[in-house]
C-alpha cells in the first residue's frame, strides 16, 4: 500500500513539474514574442526617425547656406571697396540691401517624430540609451536656436529696422520685394551715403554679430543630426545581423 501511495506521489511531483515546466516554456516564448514585437516595432520607429531626420539635415544645410549669405552681404556692404562693386547694378543692389536691412532666416529644423514619440510617452521604446540622450540635446539645441532667431528677431524689430524708416527710403525696397506693386517709388537711394553714417554701420554690425552667432548655433546643430543619423545607421545594421 505504502508502495502505491508512493509511487502515486511521485507520478503526481512528476505531472506538477512537467506542468510548471511547460508554463515556464509558455512564457518564455510569449516574452521572446514580445521582445520581437517590440524589436520590430523600434525598427519602425528608428526608421522614420531616419528619414525625419535625414530631412532636417537637408532644411539645416539650406538654412546653413542662408545664413552664411547673409553674413557675406552685410560684409559686403560694410566694406568701402566691395559696396562699390554692387553699386553698378541697380538690381542687385537693391537685392543686397534688402537683404542687409530688412531681411534675415528665421526657420529652423523640425523633428516631429521625436516630439510625437515624447508627447505620446513611448521613448522608450528605442532602447538605445545613446541615442535618447543625443535626442534630448538635439531638442535642446533646437530649442536653444528658436530662442536665439526669436531674440535676434527683437532686436532687429526695436532696432534695425529703425534704418528702413530713418535712413533708407524703404518703398525701393518694397517694390523690389513686390515687383507688381503700383507705387511711386520717390527718391533713388544712395547707398554710399547711407552707408557712411555711424549709426547704420553700428546696426549693422549688431546684425553681423547676431548673424554670426545664429550661423554658429545651426552649425552646431547640424553637426548633431548628422551624428544622431549616424548612430541610427549603426543600431538598425546591428539590428539585421
Amino acid at each position: 500500500m505504502e508502495n502505491k501511495a508512493g509511487k502515486y506521489l511521485k507520478y503526481a511531483i512528476g505531472e506538477i513539474i512537467l506542468v510548471v515546466i511547460g508554463i515556464l516554456i509558455a512564457l518564455q516564448i510569449n516574452n521572446w514574442n514580445e521582445t520581437r514585437q517590440i524589436r520590430k516595432v523600434e525598427k519602425e520607429i528608428l526608421n522614420v526617425l531616419l528619414e525625419d531626420l535625414n530631412s532636417a539635415k537637408a532644411f539645416s544645410a539650406q538654412y546653413i547656406k542662408s545664413e552664411q549669405s547673409y553674413l557675406n552681404v552685410i560684409e559686403t556692404i560694410l566694406h568701402n571697396d566691395s559696396i562699390k562693386t554692387i553699386i553698378n547694378s541697380n538690381d542687385k543692389t537693391t537685392q543686397y540691401f534688402n537683404k542687409a536691412f530688412w531681411d534675415f532666416e528665421i526657420k529652423i529644423p523640425v523633428i516631429n517624430t521625436y516630439s510625437d514619440l515624447k508627447n505620446a510617452g513611448k521613448i522608450a521604446i528605442v532602447q538605445n540609451d545613446s541615442i535618447r540622450d543625443r535626442l534630448s540635446i538635439l531638442e535642446a539645441n533646437i530649442y536653444n536656436l528658436d530662442k536665439l532667431i526669436q531674440d535676434r528677431m527683437n532686436v532687429h524689430q526695436i532696432r534695425i529696422d529703425e534704418i528702413c524708416v530713418e535712413n533708407v527710403n524703404f518703398l525701393q525696397l518694397l517694390k523690389f520685394k513686390i515687383p507688381d506693386y503700383n507705387i511711386s517709388l520717390g527718391s533713388q537711394n544712395d547707398y554710399i551715403e547711407i552707408m557712411s553714417q555711424p549709426k547704420v554701420r553700428n546696426l549693422m554690425g549688431i546684425k553681423a554679430v547676431l548673424t554670426n552667432e545664429a550661423l554658429g548655433y545651426r552649425e552646431d546643430l547640424h553637426n548633431e543630426i548628422v551624428s544622431i543619423i549616424e548612430l541610427i545607421k549603426t543600431e538598425l545594421n546591428d539590428s539585421q545581423n
